[in-house]
């Protein structure tokens, strides 16, 4: 998934998307996973993305030993704006101790208007590091302009057994010549347990006014 509590995901990855699409990569075998999860806001490359609402987040992932992945994952949004939908496909490679992975996702929100968004994705992995780019090519007039571009620099650590430290800093160049570009980062700390993962992450731009977000979440996954 490219969210679970934030979004590009990863995109946490990628929404995580992103991440979850690399480990897929570096797999033998075909798999097919669900997660949901609950989260006290949907972080999004630093900004709330449901208006500071807690969020209720879920999704499947297929992946295959011939190196494609898709699937799909649906996030509330919060004060009537319903639910956000992405569904992704991609491929991914192994080659020496890199891993890389291409995509498209395509993210649309059935009770908004003029708000889909379709984005060509890219990343590399090497070890604990990721960089990646997004590429929006189509975008309603609400949801972006086609030609915005996000790059993102990020890592995930073990500090200790089942305690991991995560964190990303992006760029954000929209394609409008009216619009400014944005920084953006984000830190967090996951827990893995026997019943699930237990997250904390704090996020935010270098926009002015903008603010600081903490979420706390939990999230499952299972796997056949």
């Amino acid at each position: 998934m490219r969210f679970t509590s934030t979004k590009n995901l990863s995109r946490a990855g990628t929404g995580v998307l992103l991440i979850g699409a690399l480990s897929f990569a570096g797999t033998a075998h075909a798999e097919l996973s669900f997660h949901i999860g609950a989260f006290s806001d949907y972080l999004d490359d630093g900004e709330s993305a449901s208006n500071n609402n807690a969020v209720v987040q879920g999704g499947i992932d297929y992946s295959h030993d011939s190196g494609f992945h898709f699937g799909t994952g649906l996030s509330t949004l919060g004060d009537g704006d319903g639910q956000e939908v992405e569904l992704y496909l991609g491929y991914g490679i192994v080659v020496g101790e890199f891993d890389f992975d291409v995509g498209y996702a395509y993210s649309y929100y059935p009770s908004l208007d003029d708000e889909d968004v379709g984005e060509i994705y890219g990343e590399v992995a090497y070890g604990p590091v990721f960089f990646g780019i997004d590429y929006t090519i189509h975008a309603d007039d609400n949801g972006g302009d086609s030609g915005d571009i996000t790059y993102r620099l990020g890592a995930e650590y073990e500090i200790i057994q089942t305690i991991s430290l995560n964190g990303e800093i992006g760029y954000a160049d929209p394609d409008a010549s009216d619009e400014h570009s944005v920084t953006f980062w984000q830190l967090g700390l996951t827990k893995a347990t026997d019943i699930g993962a237990f997250s904390l992450t704090y996020g935010s731009t270098d926009e002015s006014g903008s603010q600081d977000l903490f979420v706390v979440g939990y999230s499952i996954r299972f796997a056949d």
